[in-house]
């Protein structure tokens, strides 16, 4: 079976690859984002979003006269 291999320090395996948490926070303590880095060198794969705005939508609807 293939494995990922860091195309920075070129360390092999999903062991390697892990996720941490963002230092910045909203204000209920969530963290903003995921970032996904190599372990042995610190490489960027990429960062997920994990903290989102959310507006409450409420249905709009006009009831007819009459």
């Amino acid at each position: 079976m293939a494995e990922p291999k860091c195309p920075d320090c070129g360390v092999c395996g999903m062991e390697h690859i892990v996720s941490k948490d963002s230092v910045e926070k909203s204000k209920t303590r969530q963290p903003w984002f995921v970032v996904i880095h190599c372990d042995g060198c610190g490489y960027v794969y990429g960062a997920i979003a994990k903290h989102t705005f959310a507006q409450a939508v409420t249905a709009k609807f006009v009831l007819p006269k009459g």
